[in-house]
């Protein structure tokens, strides 16, 4: 009987893409809740509470939207939720009611939400397709605009491109795309009207497409363009006044993009369709050449609720998958994915540095703190893609499994082997260094073999320098 090491050197997350004996066995064709940081496999981090009050509920409703007003001087948390703004006061710990709006859409309930400037001051304008724009100074809440100015109309999507705020969603005008007069001498955000005087600096509004069966449902912007997502098909503007606009078809047969499934980053416009996540480079779109990773867990997901949110060098963005949400990072420099789960989530945002999670229990939570998820354990697991080592008709005998790592508390880890149609299931205690290595004894043959690693009541643990199994390998006749 031949002797083989089967080695892996490091793990780098989900693979999806194809058969899992086809697959590097640096990836995983179902992990959750893992953490593959500089190639280790551990335990992720959770997160906890990031106010201790719990934002207030009415009847059934979630955590529509969740962000943050910022100005020089002030940082104030606020959560939509249920046709309801409320603002968190630090000093007394406490949710307060601080608007109610008058008309409240059933499903979905999206509402579009821009940090921008007014005159001299720093406003926050929130969209909702029900309602005229809301504006909020740190202090109050008023409606944006007026009739005179043409700017009341009830829109649901808006982002602010060459100094002028952009508009979309009209209910009764589903192509339209409003544009507002450029700030100066008087002019504001708020005068959508036309300008015979100065027709450079006019607002006003363009058709985008021309049948109301292909409405838009999103806006984004970065520094040279408005990108323009509608029901299945993708425009872009450019230009930076109305007699240079220009509106081009980018992409003549797209999949529904959600406008809470949108991220820039660097320039670069990332969404989540049912197909992948895609990027918008400046030129077109496409699907990244990745996205086929996760290719299992988007075949049962539904995104027409996804949230994303673009932190440092990972996107964040959630999935339905059957009853429960999944969130989703994609490490943009590594280009791997990894999923978890065992937790409610309603809306995501990144905010200073961190991803900030609504939950469903209604609390504010910071991504990445403590050994659980708010008090409630985390359930981590990696599976070792099945192999025949490229070998079908040899038989393997695992004789050991060789690991390097610490365990937080004590706590066990716990491993299956699959030989052939044997399986197998111990618990062991790692090593209190990682100087020292684990030797784990191994038993039965067959010509295929796999491992899974999961973690034991919640405990933490950290393997390091990937592992080995030390095989023998003979042919039947041997």
């Amino acid at each position: 009987m031949a002797g083989y090491t089967y080695r892996i050197e490091r793990f780098v997350g989900l693979d999806q893409s194809r058969d899992e004996s086809l697959i590097s066995p640096a990836f995983s064709p179902d992990a959750i809740n893992m953490d593959v940081s500089d190639g280790v496999l551990a335990v992720t981090k959770g997160f906890s509470k990031l106010f201790p009050a719990r934002v207030p509920q009415v009847g059934a409703e979630r955590l529509d939207r969740i962000t943050f007003f910022h100005s020089a001087d002030k940082n104030i948390p606020m959560v939509i939720s249920g046709g309801y703004i409320y603002t968190y006061d630090e000093e007394n710990e406490e949710w307060t009611r601080s608007y109610s709006y008058s008309l409240v859409l059933e499903n979905p309930r999206h509402y579009s939400v821009l940090m921008t400037r007014i005159g001299t001051s720093d406003v926050m304008l929130i969209a909702d397709g029900a309602n005229p724009i809301l504006k909020f100074d740190g202090e109050n809440f008023s409606l944006f605009g007026s009739q005179a100015g043409c700017s009341n109309i009830c829109v649901r999507y808006i982002a602010m491109y060459r100094g002028r705020l952009f508009a979309a969603g009209d209910f009764d005008n589903p192509n339209r795309l409003y544009y507002s007069k450029l700030p100066g001498d008087g002019r504001t955000i708020e005068d959508w009207g036309y300008d015979e005087a100065s027709p450079s600096v006019e607002g006003g509004h363009i058709e985008i497409g021309t049948t109301s069966g292909d409405p838009i449902t999103a806006i984004c912007s970065i520094s040279n363009q408005l990108l323009i997502f509608k029901k299945s098909t993708i425009y872009r503007l450019i230009g930076d006044r109305p007699g240079n606009f220009t509106v081009e078809l980018i992409e003549a047969d797209s999949t529904f993009v959600s406008d809470t499934a949108t991220a820039v980053r660097r320039d670069l416009v990332f969404f989540v369709t049912s197909d992948g996540l895609h990027c918008f480079n400046g030129v077109d779109t496409a699907t990244m050449p990745d996205s086929r990773l996760i290719k299992r867990i988007l075949e049962s997901a539904d995104t027409s609720e996804t949230r994303m949110a673009a932190v440092g060098d990972s996107l964040f963005f959630t999935l339905s998958v059957g009853n429960e949400k999944r969130l989703i990072e994609y490490d943009i420099v590594n280009r791997s994915y990894m999923q978890y789960g065992g937790f409610g989530v309603d809306d995501i945002a990144s905010e200073d540095g961190r991803l900030i999670i609504g939950s469903s229990a209604r609390y504010l939570e910071k991504w990445g703190e403590g050994g659980d998820f708010d008090g409630v354990p985390i359930n981590a697991h990696w599976r070792v893609p099945l192999t025949d080592l490229g070998d079908k008709a040899s038989v393997k005998s695992p004789h050991e499994l060789f690991l390097r790592g610490t365990s937080e508390g004590g706590a066990p880890i716990r491993i299956e082997t699959r030989v052939g149609a044997h399986r197998e299931t111990f618990e062991r205690l790692l090593p209190e260094t990682e100087e020292e290595v684990l030797d784990v004894p191994l038993k039965h043959e067959g010509r295929t073999l796999g491992l899974e690693i999961s973690n034991v009541n919640g405990g933490r643990f950290r393997i390091v320098g990937g592992l080995e199994l030390d095989i023998g390998v003979r042919r039947r006749t041997e």
